[in-house]
């Protein structure tokens, strides 16, 4: 794909081969999720563990998914076999730690990053609540963003675990 140079210096983009406003709605969540996604190959590219890079890969493309139907580009949908998927992640990592009894304090260069992912997906997950509120929306969208927060969460935990680092119980 070539960069549309100067097709955007009027304050527009394409969005379902009309051009709209770049502060429209759906452009706004595309860029969270594109930011997201950005910061979650950070994060892969600093974790030394295979299985959570793994997964890690996983979710970045189905985030370029959930863009593509954000965009109306795509007729594919989120299943609730995706998420799932996330839920059973999120059962087995959490097999190795500790249970939690306080809040964390985020900690550890790469669940640090974890933690700007698990933010930022919650920023996209309010995006799309609040898309919802005016445009149909699968909820399994939804489901699945709220969900991979929560695996975001465990992962931070287990790349400190793993790596010896102490938490720090707030």
């Amino acid at each position: 794909m070539k960069p549309n140079m100067g097709s955007g210096d009027d304050g527009k983009t394409n969005l379902i081969g009309k051009r709209v406003w770049k502060d429209h709605l759906r452009v706004e969540i595309n860029g969270n999720i594109d930011e997201l996604n950005s910061f979650l190959g950070l994060a892969n590219s600093k974790i030394n563990y295979d299985d959570i890079k793994q997964v890690i890969l996983d979710v970045q493309n189905k985030l370029f998914l959930i863009g593509s139907i954000v965009a109306y580009y795509s007729d594919k949908k989120i299943k609730k076999e995706d998420v799932d998927h996330i839920e059973k992640m999120i059962f087995e990592f959490e097999k190795e730690l500790d249970p939690l009894k306080k809040f964390i304090i985020p900690f550890g260069e790469e669940a640090c990053l974890l933690h700007i992912c698990r933010s930022k997906c919650r920023n996209v997950e309010r995006l799309i609540v609040k898309l919802s509120k005016k445009e149909k929306i699968d909820k399994e969208i939804l489901s699945y963003l709220n969900r991979l927060s929560d695996l975001l969460f465990i992962l931070s935990r287990l790349v400190n675990k793993r790596k010896g680092i102490k938490e720090i119980e707030w």
